[in-house]
């Protein structure tokens, strides 16, 4: 084949052969290739490119090896990670926009995918901040507005938000903070935000020692008497609060920080309000769990993920503002491309080139539409309190955390320690043996759960390790609820021979 007709002459067998190879991959799970370090760099061991191209035939034939040895996140009994499991329609769209191979950074390169974002944005905008008709008439296509920006996932929406905050303070000038009297600057928020702010203050020049995690209540909020404390102690010290940050589903308990309260004392402290809402923010489309949110509409900025709960692929993230003219804060301008006239969204991005995602949202936004996203959030919420409900009944489990919404932490608690008083000693034992436990199924295959670790309030803040379910797949049946605990429970008695022998 000649190179010129990689681009001109599409391969039906190819496109085929893709159907059928995913068909298999979704018709099997973990166990078919177990999860072995070494086995797999032994497989992909080769350094050097091919001196000349092979065949798609020959092509195939490599992927047919690759393609089982990834981690089916489309299984139900797959419950460890964040990562949606994707509609069906979702395959033909993406063929469609990576041939389309639109960069929305700029408007000669996108054109009309360009206002579809805005669009997009302005819906996820009239989620979280339900202004009325007027408002998006207004800001939605306005040239020097911006109702938020797409980015690359929800790191990269904390990391603006951050930025954001820092510019409204001081500009892009820190040395602005010492000619304001202060010493330096911190953002505040609980020991259950996510490193992407640690990631964030580092690139603004602030450093990962000035994300201040405060304590957490004992339903895993954010405590507003250590908030309090917090920022006495910044009035004290001279510190400049740049952000407060309140989470809207924690990634290891599903918990939501006391968004109103957080609210008021940010408008009292005049401090810029964000919520990490990457987790929890599609809760709003449920009419029996939006009020888990009350509160998210005084926040300044939001952060929303869709290869999560908006069942969209990976790389597809939103940070919304609630006042349009937030993003001037931070826009940039190139002559050659991004200019100061122009509709550009890559005024305002953090990142310059990326795909158009936004075809993505808009999809899922038409095929599945509000009655939808409530329809399967409200039934994966309604999951996670079933296997919490299982959790409870059985001694060979503790539940950690009630659930919030559809993520819920829990142990396991090997035989000789059921039903009994538990210290230190015993506590350790337990990690020890919920790591093996982790480790064990997921080198099995059947089924899966992560871990983390955390401490809890009713063990006098010791760190524990935490078994850690996340219920987004819309086709988990109770059954297969029943069969990951089971194969934990069937795992742990083998495990606990080993670790522990006949201990009583």
């Amino acid at each position: 084949m000649k190179l010129t007709e990689l681009f001109t002459q599409p391969d039906p067998a190819f496109g085929q052969a893709m159907t059928a190879l995913l068909e298999r991959f979704h018709h099997s799970d973990d166990s078919q290739v177990p999860y072995q370090r070494g086995s797999f760099t032994h497989q992909l061991d080769q350094s050097r490119m091919p001196t000349a191209g092979i065949s798609t035939t020959e092509y195939l034939t490599r992927l047919a090896t690759l393609v089982p040895g990834a981690s089916h996140l489309t299984s139900p009994r797959y419950m460890g990670h964040m990562t949606a499991p994707l509609p069906a329609f979702t395959a033909e769209l993406s063929r469609l926009l990576v041939m389309l191979n639109q960069n929305p950074m700029k408007m000669e390169s996108s054109r009309l995918l360009s206002f579809l974002e805005r669009e997009v944005l302005a819906k996820l905008h009239r989620l979280i901040y339900g202004e009325g008709d007027a408002f998006y008439d207004t800001h939605m296509h306005a040239k020097d507005a911006a109702l938020g920006v797409m980015t690359s996932g929800g790191t990269i929406a904390n990391v603006t938000a951050l930025w954001l905050a820092r510019n409204r303070a001081c500009g892009d000038n820190l040395f602005a903070l010492y000619e304001q009297g202060y010493r330096g600057a911190v953002i505040l928020g609980s020991r259950l935000m996510h490193y992407s702010f640690d990631k964030g203050m580092d690139l603004l020049g602030l450093g990962a020692a000035n994300v201040w995690r405060l304590d957490t209540d004992a339903d895993n909020r954010l405590s507003i008497p250590a908030l309090e404390v917090a920022l006495t102690r910044c009035k004290e010290q001279k510190l400049k609060v740049l952000a407060l940050v309140g989470v809207a589903g924690s990634t290891d308990f599903g918990s939501i920080d006391p968004l109103p309260e957080l609210a008021s004392i940010a408008a009292r402290e005049q401090i810029h309000f964000h919520v990490d809402a990457a987790w929890g923010g599609p809760t709003l489309y449920s009419p029996r769990y939006q009020g888990l949110l009350a509160g998210i509409a005084r926040a300044d900025t939001v952060t929303l993920d869709g290869h999560k709960q908006l069942l969209v692929p990976l790389g597809t993230g939103m940070l919304l503002c609630r006042q349009p003219d937030l993003m001037m804060t931070v826009k940039r301008e190139a002559p050659y491309a991004i200019r100061a006239t122009s509709f550009d969204q890559g005024r305002f991005t953090l990142e310059g080139t990326r795909p158009a995602n936004a075809l993505y949202l808009d999809a899922a936004f038409q095929l599945l539409g509000q009655q939808g996203y409530a329809e399967l959030i409200e039934a994966n919420y309604d999951r996670a309190r079933l296997m919490a409900e299982l959790i409870e009944a059985s001694p060979a489990f503790e539940l950690m955390s009630a659930p919030v919404m559809n993520l819920l932490s829990y142990r396991c608690i090997p035989p000789h320690l059921q039903g009994k008083a538990l210290d230190e000693e015993a506590n350790e034992q337990i990690n020890r043996f919920n790591v093996a436990l982790q480790k064990a199924q997921r080198a099995e295959g059947h089924s899966f759960v992560s871990r983390t670790q955390r401490a809890v309030g009713r063990y006098d803040e010791l760190p524990l390790t935490l078994l850690r379910a996340v219920l987004l797949n819309p086709l988990i049946e109770e059954r297969h609820i029943r069969e990951l605990l089971a194969d934990q429970e069937r795992l742990g008695h083998e495990l606990a021979r080993e670790l522990f022998g006949d201990a009583r």
